[in-house]
């Protein structure tokens, strides 16, 4: 190994173990430190660091003495995708806080790969004068679309389209489908007396998302009178609550609705007329095996996160886990994880263990017949080979997004079996 490239490495090795505190606390790696470390020359060490701060790929924290970090080690930490060429800073604080001042999509994996596209048209769909775009999302269950719907609120104040306190409204079609007049009470409102049982003026999800996002989900449910009432809107931007005769209400609210069905099978043609940009999500099995390998540590740091422990990967599990896709896409993948992590943390309270270690004989059948289906797909053992030795991923590794982007259970899955156990 050069060495250049035992420098790299050892930054990287190094920086991991830093926690987050004493990163934003200014702790780094020194030259002196490398060159002891490495029985290297200080000034060999100096020299390649240099070159390793013009390739981009180590951070310089100024200060007496400087330090250094691993650059892409810190994007992967924290979740977020630093400016090209910042080599340089002052802190740590510098290129990471406030976090208003990251683009929100930089959060979303394959953003720069399979998913670039479906970015520029989400931000165009947002930035498009005067109120931006109504939007249609498709893709399968599980790809993610009601988080690629909360990406672009995220950006539309991110670009100061919407404020700060504008509202995000998520309402599922499929809840009023066969109703169309509790679905015109519940999306524009109603008066009092407006109908029997309507004792006081309620207002709709129109109202409430006045100056922010309605997000339509599963919109294929609508009936054909609810998709009537909603492109209505659209035209106009005016509406009346459900008891009144005249449009005389005005809101200003940016549409967008999601499904899992050919829009032009499912819709009037008159209401798909009305949206103009169509964003087509795709399948996890489409995404590049670099980007799914990204979903599946993303998604193992949210449970190190959660149980607070480390976990180990052995490379079977993790070839398994990736075969065992076959529906549900990233929401299957995020179930399959979290149902082994669970059973891996039942292990390690039994053998008191401070890791959750997961093995391939363990794995429930489904999911470990995984690692035979793939050979059925696209997917050869060579391409993820490179995962020859496992993962190891840390309660450190992930920074904690907001709940609204990224949804988790409404209860804690370890807490619970540690109750039980204890009680047991």
């Amino acid at each position: 190994m050069k060495r250049i490239d035992k420098i790299l490495e050892y930054i990287a090795e190094s920086t991991k173990k830093i926690s987050k505190e004493a990163l934003f606390a200014g702790e780094g790696i020194t030259a002196a430190e490398i060159a002891d470390d490495q029985k290297m020359l200080r000034n060999n060490v100096s020299k390649e660091l240099n070159n390793l701060l013009r390739d981009d790929l180590i951070l310089k924290i100024k200060g007496r003495p400087v330090r250094f970090l691993h650059k892409q080690i810190i994007e992967d930490t924290f979740r977020v995708r630093l400016k090209e060429k910042q080599i340089e800073v002052k802190s740590i604080k510098e290129v990471l806080l406030p976090d208003e001042q990251v683009d929100p999509f930089h959060a979303l994996i394959g953003f720069r790969g399979s998913m670039r596209n479906q970015v520029e048209q989400g931000k165009a769909a947002i930035l498009y004068p005067p109120r931006g775009l109504h939007t249609l999302i498709v893709g399968q269950t599980g790809v993610g679309k009601t988080m690629f719907a909360r990406l672009m609120y995220h950006y539309g104040k991110y670009m100061k389209r919407f404020s700060e306190h504008a509202p995000f409204i998520v309402f599922n079609c499929a809840d009023y489908f066969n109703n169309p007049h509790l679905l015109l009470s519940h999306i524009f409102g109603h008066v009092k007396g407006a109908f029997t049982g309507a004792d006081h003026e309620k207002a709709g999800l129109v109202e409430k998302a006045d100056g922010g996002i309605l997000f339509l989900d599963e919109i294929h449910r609508l009936p054909p009178e609810g998709q009537e009432m909603i492109f209505y809107f659209m035209d106009t931007h005016t509406y009346n609550k459900l008891g009144e005769t005249d449009r005389k209400r005005d809101a200003s609210v940016l549409l967008i609705g999601a499904t899992t069905e050919d829009p032009g099978s499912s819709m009037l043609k008159t209401f798909i007329r009305r949206i103009p940009i169509t964003i087509n999500i795709p399948s996890l099995q489409e995404r590049a095996i670099e980007e799914q390998m990204l979903i599946l540590k993303h998604l193992f740091a949210n449970e190190a996160n959660r149980v607070n422990k480390p976990i180990r990967i052995e490379s079977e599990v993790v070839r398994a886990l990736i075969g065992s896709v076959t529906y549900g896409n990233i929401g299957q993948l995020k179930s399959n994880i979290q149902l082994v992590c669970a059973k891996g943390f039942l292990n390690s309270i039994h053998e008191n263990k401070e890791e959750i270690g997961l093995d391939f004989k363990n794995l429930p059948g489904n999911i470990r017949d995984g690692l035979f289906n793939i050979d059925k797909t696209q997917y050869k053992m060579k391409e993820i080979g490179c995962i020859s030795s496992g993962l190891y991923i840390t309660p450190e590794g992930r920074k904690a997004l907001d709940e609204e982007v990224v949804s988790e259970l409404p209860f804690n899955l370890y807490k619970l079996i540690e109750d039980k156990i204890g009680m047991l």
